[in-house]
């Protein structure tokens, strides 16, 4: 089995197209074509996890944060950290991955996995994806229909939540006249041609696009296809960062915080808020989330709890929402499970580990 095979499984489950504009998620470098041998999964990349994996014979690396980020560096060399990294990696034929705000985003992903953590029941996107999808509106020959919609399918058209090869068809007529220039697959050079069409819509990843015009041109019969790709701001209800939910009973705010201490294994944290209010409501976002705690306000809740707050952002809580800054890796350290978890249940013919050697290097005194 090659490398390639493991990252295409792990991007059906939390797509590419799902992360942020400024991430960079997916291979970081190195030849996913060469056989596997075996996967580290880890948070954070460092040298002394490619030192585990090589004595451990893994030549996939899978991190949640990635090595380089979309604004990219300037150069690869032996000294720099990250350029000591990759050449270290490259080196030793291993393979570098990450999975980060498109697990964060994805269901069952991160957030999800955080909601769960702290049993929240009605759980919603705090912060929902949109411009996602578009859709395509194509007119074909009724008798070329079935084998369009099919090379369609095959690209990733017409998926939408659990369900697949979807799409919208309405017979019609469809009228053309050809110029004397023309090459026409149905008709005469200047004669006005109706013909039996099938009306087609269907909806795709935006990062589609490119495949979905060359597909058309690649299975529409005709000279000239008709057809339109429209923009969609539709919201999607299952993908976005962050998560909203409600406790199953009210608490105190000495006991949530307790209660947030105990379930994340985390011995301290930073609030800002009314010590008398009650906590039932609770937004929540792994990493760094001090931006959406306006969205975390304008929806009711009254508890925010993320990572990376600066100093002014715990002003917002004269608004009533209580505001818990638990720090940026214990909001998201578990993701590595979550990642350990779906290549053990789907690969048997492979080692799958748990970095041994990665810690926390951010000491509290």
């Amino acid at each position: 089995m090659i490398i390639k095979e493991v990252t295409k499984y792990l991007e059906s489950k939390f797509p590419l197209y799902f992360q942020e504009e400024f991430d960079n998620c997916g291979v970081q470098c190195g030849n996913i074509y060469q056989e596997i041998s075996g996967v580290m999964v880890c948070f954070e990349m460092s040298e002394k996890i490619i030192d585990e994996a090589i004595s451990k014979k893994c030549n996939l690396i899978i991190s949640h944060h990635p090595l380089i980020l979309r604004k990219g560096i300037n150069k690869i060399v032996p000294s720099d950290r990250v350029g000591g990294m990759i050449c270290k990696a490259l080196k030793n034929d291993i393979v570098l991955y990450s999975m980060h705000t498109n697990i964060d985003s994805g269901e069952g992903g991160g957030n999800d996995y955080f909601a769960k953590m702290l049993k929240l029941g009605n759980v919603r996107v705090l912060s929902p994806h949109s411009n996602l999808f578009r859709k395509l509106i194509v007119n074909v020959p009724h008798q070329y229909s079935e084998k369009l919609k099919k090379a369609l399918f095959e690209i990733g058209c017409g998926t939408q939540g659990n369900y697949d090869n979807c799409c919208y068809s309405q017979l019609g007529k469809g009228q053309f006249k050809p110029n004397k220039a023309a090459n026409p697959f149905i008709g005469e050079n200047n004669i006005v041609e109706i013909v039996d069409e099938e009306h087609l819509e269907m909806i795709y990843p935006t990062h589609l696009q490119h495949s979905v015009i060359q597909t058309i041109y690649e299975n529409h019969p005709y000279e000239e296809p008709a057809f339109d790709l429209l923009a969609l701001e539709n919201e999607s209800k299952n993908i976005g960062l962050g998560r909203i939910g409600e406790l199953d009973k009210e608490m105190e705010i000495s006991d949530f915080l307790g209660y947030l201490k105990k379930t994340l294994n985390i011995s301290v944290l930073r609030y800002c808020g009314d010590e008398y209010k009650k906590v039932k409501t609770v937004a929540i976002c792994g990493g760094g989330g001090s931006g959406f705690i306006d969205l975390a306000i304008a929806q009711g809740a009254d508890a925010y709890v993320s990572g990376d707050f600066k100093y002014h952002d715990f002003f917002k809580s004269h608004s009533g929402t209580l505001l818990v800054d638990i720090g940026h890796y214990e909001g998201e350290s578990f993701i590595k499970n979550i990642i350990f978890n779906l290549l053990k249940e789907k690969f048997t013919n492979f080692a799958t580990l748990i970095s041994e050697t990665e810690e926390l290097s951010v000491r509290y005194f």
